[in-house]
């Protein structure tokens, strides 16, 4: 008797906890939507763009063919979320440079010794383009929290600098090989973005009339980036021919 009553105690305690244990099955959760969180841009920072005398510069083209589509770079304040492809903007007629946003003075608004050698790992030298209408904006992603555009001066010459992506003065026309400023022609001004013939400062030249190479940019994923040989970074290859006992 005592064995049978042992057996059906065991009986239901195993009934009891498979019950308990289909009872506590949830219902899987729906995935939390992140691509609403959007950030915040900073306040604009007054641009007094002023050329710098001995220093020539032209307009610049740009290959803005593989520049992803998205909304503004603001678009995150009226709560839509903002995608843009990442790249580096590197001029054509200065081989193994980019554009950096590293020597960006806060009082002027502008950008000094702009171009540099390519670095992969450096994020000044990275840039988000957007498409914002008939515009290109180019977003900092070093100055990602703050919003920060690449700008053109009021005066529509010499060095060029950030301003908040808001700023008309941050728009720009693409050709698919040069930049030309929005802002600048609707002042009655043709504007290209441009490099200086020492290859040390980003400009926007008002004067040429022709396109040159100092006016044209491609825009660079981060793998070409990487795949760039630095002659001074070399390994060094002995040229005298081997002999052979």
């Amino acid at each position: 008797m005592i064995i049978r009553l042992t057996y059906l105690a065991s009986a239901f305690s195993l009934a009891a906890a498979s019950k308990s244990s289909k009872s506590s099955v949830t219902a899987p959760t729906a995935p939390v939507d992140t691509a609403k969180a959007g950030k915040s841009a900073s306040a604009s920072v007054s641009l007094s763009l002023s050329p710098k005398s001995g220093k020539s510069s032209g307009p610049t083209p740009t290959d803005a063919a593989k520049a992803a589509k998205s909304s503004s770079p603001n678009a995150s304040k009226s709560g839509k979320s903002s995608k843009a492809g990442e790249y580096f903007i590197a001029p054509f007629s200065c081989p193994q440079t980019c554009i950096s946003g590293q020597n960006y003075a806060m009082l002027s608004g502008e950008i000094d010794d702009a171009v540099m050698v390519c670095d992969a790992s450096n994020e000044y030298q990275m840039w988000k383009v957007h498409i914002d209408g008939t515009f290109l904006k180019f977003e900092s992603v070093a100055h990602n929290d703050e919003g920060m555009c690449l700008a053109v001066g009021e005066e529509c010459g010499g060095l060029l600098g950030l301003l908040d992506c808001n700023h008309p003065g941050t728009n720009w026309f693409n050709t698919g090989g040069q930049f030309l400023s929005a802002s600048c022609w609707n002042q009655g001004v043709s504007a290209a973005l441009s490099v200086d013939e020492s290859c040390t400062d980003l400009t926007v030249d008002n004067s040429s009339s022709a396109i040159t190479k100092s006016e044209t940019f491609m825009l660079l994923e981060s793998d070409f980036i990487e795949s760039i040989i630095i002659p001074s970074q070399a390994p060094s290859v002995s040229l005298a021919p081997t002999v052979t006992p």
